[in-house]
């Protein structure tokens, strides 16, 4: 209570009872601001943990998400990149094997001739030998003085060609004529009787840049890296070249992705790596040899970017709680104002004798300063989010980049022979199931291979470029598909053509080739020209198969060479049919 002029209050009749009073009220002002301050730092300071905390979680999941997603599709698009470098290499030694001379196979010298003869095989094989049926080296690519001198009819390799009498890969080796660690594909040469007579093996060099360097020797990070190994635990290729051909164990130490790989995991994983250091792993398998790619990345570089996001977002939070203290003294100031007020009054009263009553306001409206900085950290995590949507949509954009290169060839434009390979067996079980016509047309370019002997790989690679171009043109419908098939030879599927639709197509592409006027000496036009195969039929359910439209057009393609080229010939003018 407080005296008024002329009145008589207990307990507020002395000077000594007057310093109490003010004194308690002081205490209180400060005892006041302190628990304000001290309630508004805590509170700031704990929200913003909370949300720093919770959004840090948040991004380092999803991030940890993507990366792994981006590990394993990179992994995967080595995996069907090596696959086709496969392919493309079983080709290009089957192709060598079938085309043997009859006279080569019986006369050992002529045999080497022939090898000798093939240079271009070296971009694909670091050696190609060929051993008879006992094991015996009876021809060598790149030593002719080691004819002889070797067998191999131990081999792992060796055995299971002839048992399976099929070509196969085999597990990564130590050479006995190169020391280079290789990997080794082998092709069987039968007689008429259907027995193996002698076998093609094709030397891969593990270290060929062209062959596994383009691929491991991409970094992930800083740290991260890509290596192969055998479903057996054989390392094929890895950043350290020192433990390639040995087991993954050698290094010491356990890696718990390689063991579940082994088992037979597929995708991305956390794990701890052989240095006990907490990683990002991604594996994928081989489908045409027993490996698997792998992927290792760190976390600590992984998430290095995160812990430079949690220590600013420390000291913003630490700004911030400054911030709200100071504004809640200035609070807390105008607040307690009316206890001021009444300090001066009091003296007043001592002073003069009367008594004047101290109108106190309290401004609430204040408080919503403290609003404002929860809003800065609600506009920061906006624009986190708004970042890592970003991300996604970028990661998202790149896979589809990713998965379009996967099916296209890069040098004409054209679908790649994966994509054909795939839509060859979707349009067929389509034209099976609706009793429609499905033709195929077989385009390979004339003389190609002295275009590049005149002209040189360059100058080829730009041929092929424009032919493709030309080619694409061509396409009037939606269902078509044009295909770089292999080399110089291009496949074009057309759903639903008859033999005379193909036919036009096939001579369009023809025609349109002649009209670029490609120079070359080593064609009888002295232009670059095409020869064209065309096969169609309407297939049957459990009779026909795919492979059959593929050989009648390889034919028809075969006869119009044989005829002169610059020609399109169907598979009813080959001699079955005549």
């Amino acid at each position: 209570m407080i005296a008024l002029p002329g009145e008589h209050q207990p307990g507020f009749n002395t000077i000594s009872e007057k310093k109490n009073i003010l004194g308690n009220l002081l205490r209180l002002k400060w005892t006041l601001k302190a628990k304000v301050i001290m309630v508004v730092v805590t509170a700031v300071l704990a929200t913003a943990a909370v949300i720093v905390s919770v959004s840090l979680y948040v991004m380092k999941r999803d991030i940890k998400t993507l990366i792994g997603s981006h590990q394993y599709t990179t992994i995967s698009t080595i995996a069907t990149a090596l696959d086709e470098s496969f392919h493309a290499r079983r080709i290009a030694l089957r192709s060598l094997s079938q085309g043997l001379p009859p006279q080569a196979r019986r006369d050992i010298r002529q045999l080497q001739i022939y090898l000798a003869g093939h240079t271009s095989l070296t971009e694909m094989f670091f050696n190609v030998s060929v051993f008879g049926a006992n094991g015996d080296l009876i021809a060598n690519f790149i030593d002719t003085g080691s004819i002889g001198r070797y067998n191999i009819t131990d081999r792992e390799y060796m055995r299971r060609t002839l048992a399976l009498k099929q070509g196969v890969i085999s597990e990564p080796l130590r050479s006995q004529m190169s020391g280079r660690a290789v990997v080794l594909m082998t092709e069987p040469v039968f007689d008429d009787s259907g027995k193996v007579v002698m076998v093609f093996v094709g030397s891969i060099d593990l270290q060929q840049a062209n062959f596994l360097g383009q691929f491991t020797d991409a970094r992930i990070g800083k740290t991260g890296f890509i290596f192969i190994l055998t479903s057996k635990g054989i390392i094929v290729d890895h950043i350290d070249k020192g433990r390639i051909l040995q087991h993954a164990d050698s290094a010491g130490g356990k890696s718990g992705g390689t063991e579940r790989a082994l088992q037979g995991f597929e995708g991305s994983m956390e794990g701890m790596s052989r240095a006990n250091q907490p990683a990002l792993f991604a594996y994928k398998r081989m489908k045409t040899a027993d490996w698997i790619i792998g992927s290792l990345y760190l976390k600590d570089e992984a998430f290095l970017a995160i812990r430079d996001i949690q220590n600013k977002a420390l000291l913003v939070s630490l700004a911030l709680s400054i911030l709200a203290g100071w504004l809640a003294w200035l609070i807390m100031s105008r607040l307690i104002d009316p206890l001021h007020r009444l300090l001066l009054h009091i003296q007043k009263i001592r002073a003069a004798g009367t008594y004047d009553e101290v109108p106190l306001s309290y401004r609430a409206d204040e408080i919503g300063d403290l609003g404002s900085a929860f809003n800065s950290l609600m506009r920061e995590r906006k624009d986190a989010e708004i970042e890592l949507d970003q991300a996604r949509v970028n990661l998202e954009s790149m896979n589809k980049t990713l998965e379009r290169l996967a099916l296209e060839d890069d040098l004409t434009g054209l679908a790649n022979r994966r994509r054909f390979d795939l839509s060859l067996q979707e349009e067929f079980s389509r034209a099976v199931r609706g009793g429609r016509s499905l033709a195929l047309v077989m385009i390979d370019v004339d003389h190609f291979k002295q275009y590049n002997d005149i002209y040189g790989h360059l100058a080829g690679d730009q041929c092929l470029r424009k032919v493709g171009r030309v080619i694409r043109a061509q396409q009037t419908r939606p269902g078509d598909l044009m295909a770089r098939y292999g080399g110089e030879e291009v496949a074009v599927l057309l759903p639903g053509a008859d033999e005379a639709g193909a036919i036009a197509v096939a001579e369009r592409i023809r025609l349109a080739v002649r009209q670029l006027g490609l120079l070359h000496e080593g064609n009888d036009a002295g232009i670059v020209t095409v020869s064209a195969g065309v096969s169609a039929f309407v297939p049957i359910r459990d009779i026909d198969a795919p492979d059959k439209l593929m050989r009648a057009a390889d034919k028809a393609l075969y006869l119009a060479k044989a005829q002169g080229r610059d020609r399109t010939r169907s598979s009813t003018d080959l001699p079955q049919f005549s």
